[in-house]
């Protein structure tokens, strides 16, 4: 049987503290330690920060909803606001040879997650934004 976790935040970043210890936790009843760890604490880190910064107009009042279930090889992840629209996926690829003074900012992080993680998905249903996300564990 799968375990699973079901996390709501508020679009604060003081919340991201508890985000990061209840994902620790989780993490680690699932045995899920080492690189596979800390990328998948890096991407949510990155990705729950860009929504509550930019999804909104405003913090606070705004429920954004963590999602995970660990099953055979791997975590699936499931991140949900109301935000406004917004596709990482389409978002452009960073020019990596460029020097830091000339590239623009933004990008590194969604960069990133598309590059530690093993799927991504991303679908505007009932006015929210719905990622999902998985992550393989050998």
């Amino acid at each position: 049987m799968a375990q699973q976790m079901t996390l709501h935040i508020d679009n604060r970043l003081q919340e991201l503290t508890r985000m990061s210890a209840a994902l620790e936790e989780f993490l680690e009843t699932c045995s899920v330690t080492g690189r596979d760890a800390y990328h998948i604490q890096l991407a949510l880190d990155e990705l729950v920060t860009n929504i509550i910064c930019y999804a909104f107009e405003a913090q606070g009042g705004h429920p954004i909803q963590l999602s995970l279930a660990m099953t055979p090889g791997g975590l699936d992840i499931i991140l949900e606001d109301e935000g406004i629209p917004f596709n990482p996926l389409e978002a452009p690829e960073p020019d990596l040879e460029a020097s830091p003074e000339t590239r623009p900012i933004g990008g590194l992080g969604i960069h990133f997650v598309r590059k530690t993680m093993d799927h991504l998905a991303y679908q505007r249903a009932q006015g929210r934004n719905i990622l999902h996300i998985r992550k393989n564990i050998t």
